[in-house]
């Protein structure tokens, strides 16, 4: 479910142009499925500069969509890959996890 703050950015960015919207917003979603993914495969195999760049990236689409929640939870995993704290970086996407499938609702 796209949120009410990322609809409003989203009709200011594109002039309430639907079809544009939708089409941003299903890119978007794509995206941070298969960064989602990534993430987890480089926190499997303990990569925290791949993690690290992978938040990054999650970190810049949620600036560029408007997604102010994700873009918390990415720094918070960017923090954590920076320091190799494994415990923070599973907490940190795991709440990531949970805003995509709130996204996705």
């Amino acid at each position: 479910m796209m949120k009410d703050a990322v609809k409003t950015w989203l009709n200011e960015q594109f002039e309430g142009d639907a079809e544009m919207i939708r089409l941003v917003w299903d890119e978007y979603l794509a995206s941070a499925k298969a960064k989602l993914a990534e993430a987890r495969a480089a926190l499997a195999a303990e990569d925290y500069p791949l993690l690290d760049r992978v938040a990054h990236t999650l970190k810049g689409n949620a600036l560029m969509i408007g997604d102010a929640a994700f873009v918390t939870a990415a720094i918070a995993l960017r923090d954590a890959a920076k320091a190799s704290d494994g415990t923070a970086s599973d907490r940190a996407l795991a709440r990531l996890v949970e805003l995509d499938a709130e996204n996705r609702a």
